[in-house]
């Protein structure tokens, strides 16, 4: 089998994915204030790069089409370029709960990420974007969600796509977000393996609570706070973890129960929810969220983000609310946390990063 596919690389021929059975790495880059993480994904033939953001809790591969005016800030697709390209037409569109959207139509092509190949991939091309996305250093998104989740009715995703054909070494992907280096480099995606030098400990795996988004139950969260110990806080719930987010994000309710904990934090009518910038000396400790009967921590300093411009001391808060009926663990926990996403299991893998 090893040979074969060596020939095959040597005389530069086409090898169908689900020969390779691969295990595959994608480096991904840190943009701004830890805001998202994007990688270099390839689309068409031969490969053209994009930068995507992997996103866990979407299912759609989009990216800016030539015809996109107000795409002036990204690299945009040439189907020209392309011959595996084929026209498809159907209108398309995408809004996120943070208001950003993006429409257009679609079209089907090879995705590519290192030695995996998905041929005949539906993918949103945008024709117009909200202000958000046109300002925004990505070229597009790479949805990682089940296909119950596409905004494409009857579409299978990427990566029902790379389940279904088996084209990795095992039907899973694990992510490490660490911190960035000089070149921006913050961690990696891995898919068809994890990587135990990564993590501290065992994993441990919890079943999805709804096999369509990385949906998962938290039983509950707390802070453990230095020299005074551990306090419940009446949070719980469904909770779905999405490396498309940025922040932790929670009903009103509950955003407001965690931030009776923080001294001085405030929810203001123009900034959201904002805390002292050194709450990390005020309350020295860890925020757990407790999953499958086991704590996972986040650093107090990981909930202070960037200061409030005009108001000095205050910075913003890594929790925020939503309208969302589950609690949404973005970024800001997979920073702390190694998590492999079980497609063939249904389940998750959870346990303190090694940074």
């Amino acid at each position: 089998m090893a040979s074969r596919v060596r020939t095959l690389e040597k005389h530069k021929l086409d090898i169908p994915g689900k020969w390779l059975q691969v295990v595959q790495e994608l480096p991904i880059k840190e943009y701004g204030y830890g805001i998202e993480y994007y990688g270099e994904v390839g689309i068409g033939s031969p490969p053209q790069k994009f930068k995507l953001d992997l996103d866990t809790g979407s299912g759609d591969v989009w990216l800016a089409g030539e015809e996109c005016d107000v795409c002036w800030r990204h690299k945009k697709f040439n189907p020209k370029k392309s011959s595996t390209y084929k026209a498809e037409g159907r209108k398309w569109g995408i809004s996120y709960g943070d208001g950003s959207f993006a429409t257009g139509y679609t079209i089907r092509d090879t995705v590519s990420i290192g030695n995996i190949s998905v041929p005949n991939q539906v993918i949103g091309l945008a024709t117009s974007e909200s202000r958000a996305y046109q300002q925004d250093t990505v070229d597009g998104m790479l949805g990682l969600s089940y296909s119950g989740v596409s905004f494409i009715p009857g579409v299978t995703t990427f990566l029902d796509n790379i389940y279904e054909n088996k084209y990795l070494k095992d039907p899973i992907f694990s992510v490490y977000i660490r911190k960035k280096d000089k070149d921006d480099y913050a961690g990696e995606y891995l898919f068809g393996d994890y990587d135990k030098s990564k993590f501290e400990g065992e994993l441990t795996w919890v079943p999805l609570h709804t096999p369509k988004f990385w949906e998962i139950m938290l039983d509950g969260v707390s802070f453990s706070v230095e020299g005074v110990g551990k306090e419940g806080m009446d949070i719980s719930g469904p909770a779905i973890i999405d490396t498309g987010t940025t922040l932790i994000v929670m009903s009103e309710k509950q955003a407001t129960e965690f931030h009776r904990g923080i001294p001085s934090a405030e929810n203001s009518e123009i900034y959201g929810w904002i805390m002292p910038c050194n709450t990390e000396q005020i309350v020295p400790g860890n925020l757990s969220f407790t999953i499958g009967g086991v704590d996972f921590s986040v650093p107090i300093k990981n909930l202070v983000r960037e200061p409030v411009r005009g108001l000095d001391g205050w910075c913003f808060s890594a929790v925020t609310s939503g309208a969302s009926s589950f609690i949404i663990l973005g970024d800001v926990f997979l920073r702390s946390n190694y998590v492999v996403f079980d497609r063939g299991g249904s389940r998750v893998g959870i346990a303190p990063s090694k940074h």
